[in-house]
Parts: C-alpha cells; sequence; structure tokens
C-alpha cells in the first residue's frame, strides 16, 4: 500500500506540473487532487516537516484555481 503511495504520489506531481506548463485551466485542480497522496505520504511515512510543504501546495493549488479563472 505504502509503495503505490509512494508511485501515485510521485506520478501526479509530475502529471500536475506537466499540465501547468501546459496552462491547462483545469491544472489547479488536478494539483489539489494530488495533494491527497502528499498528505498520505507525509503520514504514512510520518514526515511531520512534509505537512508545511503540503499546507503551502495546497493553498497554492487553491489560490490559482482563483487566479486562472481569470
Amino acid at each position: 500500500m505504502i509503495e503505490i503511495i509512494n508511485w501515485v504520489a510521485s506520478l501526479t506531481a509530475i502529471i500536475s506540473i506537466w499540465l501547468y506548463g501546459n496552462k491547462w485551466n483545469y491544472a489547479p485542480y488536478f494539483g489539489l487532487f494530488s495533494q491527497i497522496f502528499w498528505w498520505a505520504f507525509s503520514f504514512l511515512h510520518q514526515i511531520e516537516s512534509m505537512y508545511v510543504l503540503c499546507a503551502f501546495m495546497t493553498a497554492t493549488h487553491i489560490r490559482n484555481i482563483f487566479k486562472m479563472r481569470q
């Protein structure tokens, strides 16, 4: 299970970056979806410092939802 979360988190992050690079309007939503796996990754590996990064990345994706609507 943990190995699957590791791979899915990595792959969704790569896809998210690619979607942002292509300026796809729904990239922030996919990035937000990707954060589910990063939160799980942080929890399963007990990496408390990653919670800070996850919080900021989640906030960034939410911000980008509003920014990319314009």
